[in-house]
């Protein structure tokens, strides 16, 4: 007999409280707004909220946020376009699925499904653990690298995390060391480990603007202020505070959170036996690998010049195409990649629903607000107030993109309203969408996988991670400001 799936009903409490509430009081809403604007931010907020208590998978809560959106006149199904003229009056919903960050990024999940599949992503594993792991420390590094490596090649830090690094970390930990979760034994090598690769994911991620979800999140929003982020951009302006942070994190972690074993001669026989059972590289693996580094020259090339062809975002579509001709993947394979259609809705949905924001004045009569309350005060003191607060206000959020969606516009606009850099703040509450994983067991998917391995406990997860986080702040606020200096981007 057929049953229904499960909804979590209570997860849409809070947002049907929260958006009814705000949309009440429309009638007593600030002076400067218009009533769409208002009513607007409250079909917003309540999807944002929603995206936190989880009612539904991400990409089903939006599709209510935009279903709603519709029925209360916020926005037509179509484009109204002007008969006489032919210009768009009013951009209707459909429309938002012509974004090409969604795209771009579904399609690089399609990649990274070639990436598992013909069973790269575990060949350079074993490979880093036969050449960096003599010592616990070399295995830090080894995962490090391993996570910079799958940055560029994994779109979702989830996937790089759950398909790649964890079972990697789990078998040298348990077939290994025979350190166990939930034991004593936990201490020996696998506590540390653990916890040095949901470092390393954060390293990864702050490095490449397809490292996660929440960076193509702040590249859609920073463009609608007029800031242009490339994927070559972002790596050149990430690369020297993120390799200052990797020399430093996991040495670190080695010494507030030292690993009883810290002679690990037997990972590289591991290491080498698990390459051996693999073979030499396989056609399928030579293909992935040649399509991959293709793709990482163009998209570097697109970021210096302007060609129709070499855009981001047709270049994922061309290495897609590349990988279905030469039958490392299927159209099976691409349709069933659930995570690039997933990202595909709700990334789409939640930028149409910014843009209406600001489109409505909404964003515009916020920064107005904010500008003259900090008259007089210096941009550098507003902008690192909101790094600050870009940081720690984390702890209150389950979702890197609910975070960066519902707060990065507006701290953007303001710290540009105040005067600072719009290139310096675009980058830097980017950036610190990165590093904000650094507080909780909850701060996103990775954090949600290794946290609860039975590696590390939840008090040492928070304690570390507050440690850590000050030292991402100072390396990629003092570091990383003066290499945008350097390089121009202010």
């Amino acid at each position: 007999m057929k049953t229904l799936e499960k909804v979590n009903y209570k997860g849409f409490i809070w947002p049907l409280v929260v958006g009814i509430v705000l949309w009440c009081i429309t009638p007593w809403r600030p002076s400067g707004l218009t009533p769409q604007a208002w009513e607007m931010f409250a079909v917003f907020v309540a999807t944002i909220v929603g995206c936190i208590t989880k009612p539904l998978p991400i990409g089903g809560t939006t599709l209510v946020g935009l279903v709603f959106t519709v029925l209360l006149g916020l926005a037509p199904m179509k484009d109204v376009v002007n008969p006489k003229t032919g210009v768009v009056m009013n951009q209707g919903v459909l429309s938002s699925f012509g974004n090409s960050a969604a795209w771009l990024i579904a399609m690089a999940f399609i990649m990274a499904h070639g990436i598992s599949k013909t069973g790269l992503g575990n060949r350079i594993a074993y490979i880093m653990i036969q050449k960096f792991g003599k010592k616990s420390l070399g295995i830090g590094y080894a995962i490090t690298g391993l996570e910079l490596i799958l940055g560029a090649l994994i779109p979702s830090n989830s996937a790089r995390t759950g398909g790649v690094v964890w079972p990697v970390v789990q078998s040298i930990s348990e077939e290994g060391y025979h350190s166990e979760p939930h034991s004593p034994s936990r201490k020996k090598i696998g506590a540390y480990i653990d916890f040095t690769a949901f470092h390393a994911n954060i390293l990864s991620t702050a490095l490449f603007i397809t490292g996660a979800a929440p960076n193509m999140v702040a590249q859609q929003l920073a463009a609608q202020k007029g800031y242009q982020m490339t994927w070559a951009g972002w790596f050149f302006t990430a690369v020297v505070p993120v390799a200052v942070a990797t020399l430093i994190i996991p040495y670190v972690i080695y010494k507030i959170y030292p690993p009883e074993i810290t002679e690990t001669p037997d990972a590289k026989k591991w290491a080498e036996d698990k390459l051996e059972a693999m073979g030499p590289m396989s056609v399928p693996e030579k293909i992935m690998t040649a399509v991959f580094c293709l793709s990482i020259i163009l998209w570097v090339l697109s970021g210096f010049f302007k060609i129709p062809q070499l855009d981001a975002t047709f270049v994922a579509f061309l290495a897609v195409a590349l990988l279905l001709i030469t039958g490392v993947l299927t159209m099976k394979d691409a349709l069933a990649e659930t995570g690039a259609w997933n990202i595909l809705i709700w990334l789409s949905i939640l930028m149409f629903m910014a843009g209406k924001l600001i489109s409505y004045g909404f964003i515009g009569w916020f920064s107005k607000l904010v500008q003259n309350g900090l008259q007089g005060i210096s941009w550098g003191l507003v902008l690192g107030a909101l790094v600050l607060l870009m940081f720690y206000t984390h702890y209150f959020f389950a979702s890197g993109t609910a975070h960066m969606t519902a707060l990065y516009l507006p701290f953007l606009s303001v710290a540009v309203a105040t005067g600072a850099p719009l290139g310096l703040s675009a980058m830097l509450l980017a950036f610190t969408g990165a590093i904000n994983a650094s507080t909780t067991h909850y701060a996103n998917g990775p954090a949600s996988i290794l946290a609860t391995t039975g590696y590390v406990t939840q008090k040492e997860w928070w304690k570390m991670n507050f440690v850590l986080g000050l030292i991402y702040l100072a390396i990629f606020g003092f570091i990383g400001t003066a290499w945008m200096k350097i390089i121009g981007v202010w």
